[in-house]
């Protein structure tokens, strides 16, 4: 394939350092949820309603007893007691999943079951521990006002009402609700396809053994998960070389399949940093610093409409670089709204340096104490120490122009798991 002139653009240290804010904005802008698809139930979980999906029909479709007793008519048991008991005839049952054998005349009952439906005629339910069961006949012991233990049409959803709202994410209860409304293959935003590599010739799998030197390829399994969590489809592609060329082919090779890219490793500004080396021909990936730690070198742009994310390599900085661009990315391709996590205002139970021109992200276990929050640094803040995030639930933020957030005060912090987990 010929290469045609560079279409990567770097913002090196002499144009400084981007915000934040900047970063996300670049991402986010270059972002929108995926084209609808319809499809099953089952396939359908996790993704986002593209549209209002209306019920055909009422929901019940037919009126149902909410006990097993005696479907009557209300007039006959108006004066019914203990002392005075109405006799009425039985002429037939009711049972679930079928039609009633019977119609309810005056002086008439049919045994029903709950769930089943209400037999034409009766108009509500004396339950079988208030019956005497004789023969043909039942002596039904209490007054029923009409519709006592009859679940009416419509109970549940009116025809024509709206089941769930675009922009909705199909979870547990809504796949139920669509699945007894019918709505068997809802026009869904699909889970995004998004391919993952690795960069580095000191990687290896973490099956083999490492020589001296090499160490075993982490960020692909971190990134997997976050991938999961999020709602995408991770594809693990493997461990691509310093080579720009092995990086170029693997990706055109997915290109087809893949809605996304991550890759990490490669981006900072040494001579085999592959990502900037690999010039796509049909792509555009921009370089640039972002004023954060960890997680200041990053790359972002399309490879033929497809995003792709360049993140650092060292493990703590692809996790907290996931969090703040990809993750809100990833949920904007699946059509959700709600791109944010959540955040408390929490007092720092040790000291946080940093540096000074940048914004800080420190894992802290968040707990709620006495007096609130209490956010606690589970380790050193070195970008390779990825068990201070496995130790952690949030992201203590440290905003630029603070060298040491002392103990004591307060910070915000972006929670990233809930406690139990």
């Amino acid at each position: 394939m010929d290469d045609l002139p560079p279409t990567l653009h770097d913002h090196d240290s002499a144009e400084g350092l981007i915000s934040v804010e900047e970063a996300r904005a670049r991402v986010l802008d270059a972002v929108s949820p995926l084209a609808p698809l319809q499809l099953a139930l089952t396939e359908a979980y996790g993704c986002v309603s593209a549209e209002d999906v209306v019920a055909s029909e009422s929901l019940p479709a037919f009126a149902s007893s909410a006990m097993d007793g005696f479907a009557v008519r209300a007039a006959d048991v108006a004066d019914a007691s203990p002392e005075r008991p109405a006799e009425l005839k039985v002429v037939g049952k009711a049972m679930i999943g079928y039609r009633p054998e019977a119609v309810v005349g005056g002086g008439e009952a049919v045994a029903i079951a709950t769930g089943a439906p209400i037999p034409a005629g009766a108009d509500t339910i004396v339950p079988i521990e208030n019956a005497r069961v004789a023969g043909e006949t039942v002596q039904l012991l209490e007054a029923a006002p009409a519709g006592r233990h009859v679940r009416p049409v419509g109970e549940d959803v009116a025809e024509g009402a709206v089941l769930v709202e675009r922009g909705k994410r199909l979870g547990a209860p809504e796949l139920g609700l669509l699945a007894n409304a019918g709505h068997a293959t809802p026009l869904v935003h699909p889970r995004p396809r998004v391919v993952v590599l690795s960069t580095g010739d000191e990687l290896i799998p973490p099956t083999e053994t490492p020589d001296f030197g090499q160490i075993r390829d982490s960020n692909a399994y971190t990134v997997f998960g976050a991938l999961r969590e999020a709602g995408a489809m991770p594809v693990l592609a493997g461990i691509v070389r310093d080579d720009a060329d092995s990086l170029k082919t693997t990706v055109l090779d997915y290109l087809i399949q893949a809605d996304a890219f991550i890759s990490s490793g490669g981006v900072s500004v040494g001579e085999r940093d592959v990502v900037k080396a690999a010039f796509f021909r049909r792509g555009d990936i921009d370089f640039y610093k972002v004023a954060m730690q960890p997680g200041m070198p990053q790359g972002f742009g399309q490879i033929e409409g497809k995003p792709y994310f360049g993140l650092p390599g060292n493990p703590v900085s692809v996790f907290v670089s996931f969090e703040l661009f990809v993750r809100p990315a990833i949920l904007t391709m699946l059509g959700r709204t709600q791109i944010e996590r959540p955040q408390v205002r929490a007092s720092l139970a040790a000291d946080v340096s940093g540096p000074k021109g940048k914004m800080q992200y420190a894992r802290v276990v968040v707990e709620r104490g006495g007096d609130g929050w209490v956010a606690t640094p589970t380790g050193a803040r070195g970008s390779n120490l990825i068990s201070t995030v496995a130790r952690a639930n949030g992201l203590a933020m440290i905003p630029p122009g603070t060298e040491t957030a002392p103990a004591g005060s307060q910070v915000q912090v972006m929670v990233f798991r809930a406690g139990e987990d």
